[in-house]
């Protein structure tokens, strides 16, 4: 009878051991659902917004586009002949701006600026921003056209790199463009090499830098301090207009801001 009793006793013993070992490792095997299940949600999916690409909705958005555009095909013609182009540079280990002469090719440069006035104005068109590297290289440039108030209308960036991996050399550019309101309306990207062929994004180890893209000139300028006072266009400069046919262009870019203002100002009677 005790023998008997002792065994039963046993029995229970080891009977309840397991169940306490199961219940532990539910326990445990829940903890790691748990865990897992909250690591996922931890886990956001990256996106570059970068390469991102935004279509320009309805009739005033391109019509604003198309303007710009021909504002920027304005610039390059000027860059292209240096007309009416001014010049200014950082000089390496400097902080403040100076003029660019002679190119800077026996300088040790930081950063060149061009700039571009509206015709016979004293308010800036254009500012392109290259930041060089020890080779006196570009790796980035940032590009701004301002309207007539001053206010972004585009604003571009172009970044290359020996070091994408999937090419000898990478470049990349984005095309933002602005409303009156400063909000986008359009967004390009394009990732290319050497020769101009497209690459794949996902391919390429391209650098994401921090940058600002400012809304208006003045926003720039409290940044930089452009020395432009008393710049103004010398009758040389007034006659390689003419010499260069640019004053057509202008005529031609008007006529499209005009014609952008109209049909905004259509789409609003509509509304």
């Amino acid at each position: 009878m005790k023998f008997r009793t002792i065994f039963v006793l046993m029995l229970f013993l080891s009977l309840n051991a397991f169940s306490q070992v199961d219940s532990i490792n539910i326990i445990s095997n829940d903890q790691d659902s748990i865990e897992i299940e909250s690591d996922g949600q931890e886990e956001e999916e990256y996106v570059d917004e970068e390469s991102s690409v935004i279509e320009a909705n309805g009739e005033s958005a391109k019509a604003l586009v198309k303007s710009t555009e021909d504002l920027l095909s304005y610039v390059n013609i000027l860059r292209d002949k240096d007309s009416l182009v001014y010049h200014f540079c950082i000089l390496k280990g400097e902080a403040s701006i100076v003029p660019l002469i002679d190119g800077g090719r026996f300088l040790k440069l930081d950063k060149k600026f061009d700039v571009i006035f509206y015709p016979n104005t004293n308010k800036v068109m254009y500012v392109r921003e290259m930041i060089l590297n020890e080779n006196q290289a570009w790796d980035f440039i940032y590009e701004r056209i301002f309207d007539e108030n001053g206010l972004t209308k585009m604003f571009n960036r172009h970044y290359s790199t020996f070091n994408s991996a999937c090419a000898e050399v990478a470049f990349e550019l984005s095309e933002y463009f602005y409303d009156e309101k400063g909000e986008v309306i359009k967004k390009t990207f394009e990732i290319f090499d050497g020769e101009h062929n497209p690459l794949n994004i996902n391919d390429c180890w391209m650098e994401r830098e921090d940058y600002v893209k400012e809304k208006s000139f003045n926003e720039l300028n409290a940044k930089y301090n452009l020395p432009l006072e008393g710049l103004s266009l010398s009758p040389e400069q007034k006659e390689g207009i003419k010499d260069n046919n640019v004053q057509e262009g202008i005529d031609d870019i008007n006529k499209e801001a005009i014609d952008s203002k109209e049909i905004i100002q259509e789409e609003n009677n509509q509304d």
